[in-house]
């Protein structure tokens, strides 16, 4: 963590970021894929006032749920591949959302996802398996 980087990639366990460890941390991004990388939320307010950007754990690792949603209605490789690719302009969508209201990009990263599931029809529309 004290050496040079311009990008810290935590992909494994959880909780790689803690106070002790973003104290010391060098990079000016955080982007991967572990989850629950955050020891307590406070952490990601503590990476911001460094200027450092975080990239939500669950926005970065999305793809495989996109994949296990698409299994329900029988998977389909591109048209998962296809929703995968959405996750880079979502990513920045959410740095934008939170730099104008000036939040933390988890908390816009939420606000989009509830955003979304408001404006889909009930869950048991959407992810009922077709048949046929």
């Amino acid at each position: 963590m004290r050496l040079p980087l311009d990008v810290y990639a935590p992909c494994a366990l959880g909780r790689a970021l803690d106070d002790t460890t973003v104290a010391v941390l060098t990079a000016t991004v955080v982007c991967g894929a572990a989850n629950n990388q955050l020891a307590h939320p406070g952490v990601e307010k503590d990476l911001a006032d460094r200027g450092i950007l975080y990239a939500p754990d669950y926005v970065v690792n999305a793809g495989g749920v996109i994949q296990v949603a698409d299994e329900l209605n029988g998977f389909d490789f591109d048209r998962a591949k296809a929703k995968a690719a959405k996750i880079h302009d979502t990513t920045l969508a959410i740095f934008d959302r939170a730099a104008a209201d000036g939040v933390p990009p988890a908390v816009a990263a939420d606000r989009l996802a509830e955003q979304r599931m408001a404006d889909r029809t009930p869950a048991s529309d959407w992810l009922r398996p077709s048949v046929g």
